[in-house]
């Protein structure tokens, strides 16, 4: 299962606005993005635990 286009644009650009915030160049910002994206379509397919939310950018930054 892979989240929608809207879903993953909008997920895109918050951690991408995130990574910003944290003092990321654009570059790095935009590979922080991208994997972020990845880890919630990794997740899409998986059942959480007890229906535990999608990871937030802040916490796939920390790991």
């Amino acid at each position: 299962m892979q989240i929608t286009q809207n879903r993953a644009e909008l997920a895109h650009e918050q951690a991408f606005a995130f990574a910003l915030a944290q003092g990321a160049e654009r570059e790095r910002a935009e590979e922080f993005a991208g994997e972020y994206v990845n880890v919630l379509e990794d997740r899409a397919g998986e059942i959480p635990y007890p229906d535990a939310p999608a990871p937030t950018p802040e916490e796939v930054w920390i790991s």
